[in-house]
């Protein structure tokens, strides 16, 4: 699993305003990512990220997402993702990715993501 991707779901889940680092707590298996807001996931038998909290993230073939909890998202104006409980996600060409609330989320390496607000 990217701790990067479980970053940036943590972020959403939380309603984009609340910094979180995730680390992959096995970087051989890449089991599970723990992140500091207590949210950690997995991956389920189907291939869905799974977080501790029982909501469930789906990576459709066709790059949409379907969260568990009912939260949608939607390609908006000039490359956006908006998600329906708030937060617009944007990638940059550095790799990182902005956030609507003011949030920059970044991998540190291949094992550590975090998002904090933008210096």
């Amino acid at each position: 699993m990217n701790p990067l991707e479980i970053a940036i779901y943590a972020l959403v889940l939380s309603g984009g305003t609340n910094p979180v680092t995730c680390t992959r707590q096995d970087a051989v298996t890449s089991d599970m990512v723990l992140c500091t807001n207590g949210r950690s996931a997995r991956l389920d038998e189907r291939g869905a990220i799974a977080f501790d909290s029982g909501v469930t993230v789906v990576k459709h073939p066709d790059g949409s997402l379907s969260f568990s909890n009912g939260i949608s998202a939607h390609w908006g104006s000039a490359g956006w993702v908006q998600f329906s409980n708030g937060p617009s996600i944007r990638r940059q060409s550095d790799g990182s990715f902005k956030v609507s609330t003011g949030m920059r989320c970044v991998a540190e390496n291949r094992n550590r993501a975090r998002c904090r607000k933008e210096d």
